[in-house]
């Protein structure tokens, strides 16, 4: 067993196809094709079941796949020990972030990151909270910024900002001239727009609804913090928003009112893979974010 076998045995188990793993190895399929059938010779057992072009695991190759993910994760790990300069931060590391947390805490990481280590580049995958897990514990990113439920055994999640959540609403509405304390009961009967369910911000919104026995009136589900701002800024409805919401300079009339008697927050953590050396690079970028992060924090 070579570790090349063990890359391109992956490589199918991960597209679900000879010619598409091929192409992803940068090998021609017949010479994948035939490693593939030299390891299962090796290993006396069917790795794959060929269904015309799809490739399914057996359950030899279920097996295997998770260890072949530890041997290689292993040999990784050992090469970038040996090779790097614990005191040279310099590179490329590449981050997940959830979009909404990107327009505001990543600008700054970024440009803290120029002044303390200008040979380190950050590379930004924006996602949403499942697929940024499934990155770290597949080593395609080395940290993810996000709000996490400990359901990842191989995933370390590190608590680094506690926010408040804030009610937006248009300069004109009602509830931004209201004087007193704003409650659930102020707003509980008016349209809501809210990032979409797949959102971890958007489901965080809807436990709390569920929390408080009411049901949301919801006109707008969006993908980004900028369209439910644009949606309130014009009068459409009113939304739930992290508190970092507030700084972003751009041309929206919209006033922010604390939560008092329900008070809503939520929290995020740094995630890396629980067995995965973590470069100088990611190291770096993981004090940068606890700084950053420590001047947002509202616990």
């Amino acid at each position: 067993m070579e570790l090349h076998q063990l890359r391109y045995f992956l490589a199918v188990a991960e597209e679900g196809n000879f010619t598409r793993a091929a192409e992803k190895s940068f090998v021609s399929q017949p010479s994948l094709s035939a490693q593939i059938i030299k390891l299962e010779g090796e290993l006396g057992q069917k790795l794959f079941n060929r269904l015309g072009r799809k490739a399914e695991l057996t359950r030899a190759g279920t097996f295997l796949e998770s260890r072949a993910r530890t041997i290689l994760m292993e040999v990784e790990n050992a090469e970038r020990q040996i090779k790097e300069n614990e005191d040279d931060v310099k590179g490329i590391v590449k981050v997940g972030v959830t979009p909404s947390v990107t327009p505001y805490l990543i600008p700054r990481v970024i440009k803290l990151c120029r002044e303390r280590y200008p040979k380190l580049n950050i590379h930004v995958q924006e996602n949403l909270r499942r697929r940024l897990i499934d990155e770290v514990a597949q080593g395609r990113l080395e940290v993810a910024v996000s709000s996490y439920t400990g359901d990842a055994p191989s995933i370390d999640a590190e608590p680094i900002l506690r926010e408040e959540l804030v009610l937006a609403v248009s300069k004109d509405h009602p509830l931004a001239k209201k004087k007193s304390k704003i409650s659930i009961d102020d707003f509980k009967d008016e349209p809501l727009v809210l990032l979409g369910e797949s959102a971890t911000l958007g489901d965080k919104v809807f436990d709390f609804f569920d929390r408080m026995n009411v049901e949301p009136n919801v006109v707008a589900l969006c993908s980004q913090v900028r369209s439910v701002k644009e949606m309130v800024n014009l009068g459409v409805g009113v939304a739930i928003l992290p508190a970092m919401a507030k700084e972003e300079h751009l041309p929206f009339e919209i006033v922010y009112r604390t939560l008092v008697s329900e008070r809503m927050t939520r929290l995020l953590f740094a995630l890396t893979h629980a067995r995965r050396y973590l470069s100088p690079g990611a190291r770096a970028f993981l004090d940068l974010i606890r700084d950053v992060a420590y001047t947002y924090d509202s616990k």
